[in-house]
């Protein structure tokens, strides 16, 4: 199920992140090494990690992750303490469904948004509310790409 929606914004404060290329296979350690961080910081998790890619290059990815944190923590040569992801105006895919359908219904809001004549200026984040690993088809994900406000 698919449900797309303008004038969207997403606002959390307090998130640490890692944006850098990597192999997808080391995605699963990068995170682990962030919450590692976090819990000897005395910080704790106050979500789900929030993806955003911005290239693929044969088996690497150039990707930020984010995980929204319950206070701000002291930033290191690798993870960068961030005290707000903020995106107006965005618009917004509410998907819900198996997580293998996600790459669909991305297709499916850039197709909107050429339809729609909008102009991008924030790559997708893959915001996940939901994750069931009995019932996978139960994940609810929102993506978020921020849209040039119409200037005339």
């Amino acid at each position: 199920m698919l449900e797309i929606k303008e004038q969207q914004e997403l606002n959390i404060e307090n998130v640490l992140s890692y944006r850098g290329k990597i192999k997808q296979a080391e995605l699963e350690n990068k995170g682990k090494e962030m919450e590692s961080l976090i819990q000897k910081s005395g910080a704790k998790r106050a979500g789900n990690p929030i993806t955003a890619t911005y290239a693929v290059e044969g088996d690497a990815i150039d990707i930020e992750l984010l995980i929204p944190i319950d206070r701000s923590i002291e930033s290191t040569e690798q993870f960068v303490f961030k005290k707000q992801l903020k995106i107006v105006n965005a618009v917004v895919a509410s998907y819900k469904g198996h997580p293998m359908g996600l790459q669909d219904a991305c297709n499916q809001l850039n197709q909107y948004i050429i339809q729609q004549h909008l102009q991008p200026i924030t790559v997708g984040y893959n915001v996940t509310k939901k994750t069931d690993m009995l019932n996978p088809e139960n994940t609810e994900i929102d993506v978020y790409v921020g849209i040039s406000p119409n200037i005339l």
